[in-house]
This record gives structure tokens, C-alpha cells and sequence, in this order.
């Protein structure tokens, strides 16, 4: 074969590799098919919302019998409310996303109402261990006093005050708390007054208990007082100081926040020389 010849070979052998290398098939669209359903969103799915219960009474002591708590909320039109077992464990079940407001009553403790935001889904959703305080069920049955001259000084007074409660009687587990505002207006309340003293019971083992309470000079709190003058007071019940916690009142559907107070006595003294 001539040198001619084989290029000529070659330059045809190359044209024909450059058109099928660059050829394409283009082929027609096809109509659409049907729509397929629509799948489930994960928000529709319906779920529970689960808990713990703490029952802590008016003496902070914590109670073993934790079932029988109601725990409810509101879903559309429907309300949904479960007991708490013996572990005090409760779950709301079948609930759909949403803002929820939890309500937890039970008789003789405080009602608490707490919000959820539920997110759906597959698993039910653990909020939290809930405390709820005891009643407060204690109440004042009497009251006397004496204002007396400190044996330290020529200056300082005191009030040497019994107070008599209802029972049961008072121990290292049955504690009171009580506040004692003073003022020199008969309209004082926990709101309006001069002074505020607060007090607690020990291991008396009975239902009254001794407050000593000092003033100084002639003044409580930079109010001058002569004598013969009135100076009115009156004393609270509180919850113990260690249960700083709000309550919610199913009844005014209010937060109550701490120091909410129970039973109350008006009383009053004279001030002397």
C-alpha cells in the first residue's frame, strides 16, 4: 500500500470516529403520571406526655403515697385527664403537636398548672419531675404576750410572745413557719407595715411555742412609739422557708408566688416606758 493510500485510510477511519462520538439520541417527553398520595407529616403523628409526681406536705415532708394525683389538659374541644400510679408516674397519651397547659390537683396540696410544648412525633415526650406542696392547714388558735425591759440594757424591749397552734403537735416533722408584721395602723396587712419578723417552731412537742422579739429603743423600724401607744400586729402562717415555689389557684386560675400566707391573727400591744 502506498504512503498516499494509508493516509487517505487513516483521514476516513478519523471522520468516521468524530460522527459517532458527537451523535446523540434526543428522545420525546412522556405525559405525567398520577399524583402519588401525600405522605403523613411527623406533626400529625400523636404521642403522650409523661411525668413524675412529688408530693411534699406542709411540714416538707415528702409523702409515700404519690398515686391518685389528677393530671389534665385541654385538646380542641376534648379534655384528657389521667391518675398518677403508686410511683406517681402519669402519662397523657394520643396528643397531637401543640402548646399544652398541664393541671395537677389533688386534695390537700396546692394545684400547680405548668405549660408543654409538644412536638408529636413517635415518642412520648418526659417533661419533668413536678413537686406539689401540701395545704397549708395549720391554724392559729390564740395568742399572748408581754412587752418586757432587756436585763442587758436600759434601751431595748422585747415582746415575749406565745403562740398556740392546731394540731398536730409540734416536732422536727411538724414544723410551723409565721411571719409577724407590726405597725402602728390597725389596717396593717403583709403589704403595709413597719415590720416583718420571722419565726419557726423546734422540736416542742406540743402545740405552742415561745418567739422572743427585740426592739430597739423607741422606734421599730424608725417609727417613734411613746408610751401608751398602740402598736398593732399580725401574724401569718407561712410555708416553710425551703419551698420557695409558686402555686397556681384552679379556683381564680392565678399564680399565687411565695409567700403566700394561710391562717391569720390580728393582735396588738401597748407600748410602755
Amino acid at each position: 500500500m502506498s504512503v498516499y493510500r494509508l493516509f487517505a485510510a487513516l483521514t476516513i477511519l478519523t471522520i468516521i470516529s468524530m460522527y459517532s462520538c458527537t451523535k446523540t439520541a434526543e428522545g420525546t417527553t412522556g405525559p405525567a403520571g398520577p399524583t402519588g398520595n401525600a405522605g403523613q407529616s411527623v406533626t400529625d403523628n400523636r404521642s403522650g406526655i409523661s411525668g413524675f409526681v412529688l408530693l411534699v406536705n406542709q411540714f416538707t415532708v415528702t409523702d409515700t403515697t404519690l398515686d391518685s394525683v389528677r393530671i389534665s389538659t385541654v385538646m380542641g374541644d376534648s379534655v384528657i385527664s389521667v391518675l398518677s400510679d403508686k410511683m406517681g408516674k402519669f402519662l397523657l397519651p394520643g396528643l397531637k403537636s401543640g402548646t399544652y397547659r398541664l393541671m395537677f390537683n389533688k386534695n390537700g396540696y396546692d394545684s400547680i398548672g405548668i405549660n408543654v410544648n409538644h412536638s408529636g412525633g413517635n415518642e412520648d415526650q418526659f417533661i419533668k419531675i413536678v413537686q406539689i406542696d401540701g395545704t397549708q392547714t395549720t391554724q392559729i388558735i390564740s395568742q399572748n404576750m408581754q412587752l418586757l425591759l432587756s436585763p442587758f440594757d436600759n434601751l431595748t424591749k422585747y415582746i415575749d410572745m406565745h403562740t398556740f397552734l392546731s394540731d398536730p403537735p409540734i416536732t422536727n416533722a411538724t414544723m410551723r413557719y409565721m411571719d409577724v408584721y407590726f405597725s402602728s395602723s390597725r389596717n396593717l396587712n403583709k403589704n403595709d407595715y413597719l415590720y416583718l419578723y420571722n419565726t419557726y417552731t423546734h422540736n416542742e412537742g406540743a402545740n405552742q411555742f415561745e418567739s422572743q422579739i427585740f426592739f430597739s429603743g423607741t422606734n421599730i423600724n424608725n417609727t417613734r412609739f411613746h408610751p401608751g401607744d398602740t402598736v398593732f400586729m399580725k401574724s401569718y402562717i407561712v410555708p416553710p422557708y425551703s419551698l420557695y415555689t409558686s402555686w397556681f389557684d384552679t379556683n381564680s386560675y392565678q399564680t399565687i408566688s411565695y409567700p403566700y400566707t394561710g391562717d391569720s391573727l390580728s393582735n396588738y400591744f401597748i407600748w410602755t416606758n
